[in-house]
């Protein structure tokens, strides 16, 4: 049996972002997550799934948790904090294009939705150096063009079609 191996984190530091002003418990994170003026309309977890990256964020040392308890008989609950290592990450994250075009919808917007609240300056950089990756793709992809059968064909045309309207997109921004 093969070891287990976990993927590096990716769209889920966009979870870091809520925690850069002040220490907020999964309930409040989930509601700022689903609200539909932000994040909400691009990226939907459960509350489980939400809390089950908390916890891997915490076990990978970019946030820390402590009880915290509440007034009359209600339990204590978990109040998360970032990290210096979650700093880190997140300011790495944040300044650092997405990587692949599958990634764009939603991991970009989450960038760009954070960055927006932190400096335009910072955002115009990031919406350029995505839109130099975006280039490199489109010239990768050119270059690479061997398909024979009319399916890679259309299959190539579409994801061209997909990289251009991309970085049509980004310059408008």
């Amino acid at each position: 049996m093969s070891p287990m191996v976990r993927r590096p984190p990716g769209i889920e530091l966009a979870l870091l972002g809520f925690l850069q002003h002040g220490p907020q418990h999964g309930y409040q994170i989930h509601l700022l997550l689903a609200d539909s003026s932000g994040l909400g309309t691009i990226w939907h977890l459960k509350q489980s799934q939400l809390y089950a990256l908390l916890v891997r964020l915490e076990k990978d040392g970019l946030i820390r948790g402590e009880l915290e308890n509440q007034e009359s008989a209600r339990p204590p609950r978990r109040v998360y904090h970032l990290t210096r290592a979650g700093q880190t990450a997140y300011h790495n994250w944040l300044r650092s294009p997405v990587g692949v075009p599958r990634l764009v919808r939603q991991e970009f917007m989450a960038k760009y939705f954070f960055v927006l609240r932190e400096n335009e300056d910072l955002a115009r950089k990031l919406v350029n150096l995505q839109m130099v990756v975006c280039q490199a793709w489109l010239k990768k992809m050119l270059a690479d063009q061997v398909a024979d059968q009319p399916f890679h064909q259309a299959l190539q045309l579409y994801r061209q079609g997909q990289i251009t309207a991309t970085l049509k997109w980004l310059e408008s921004l």
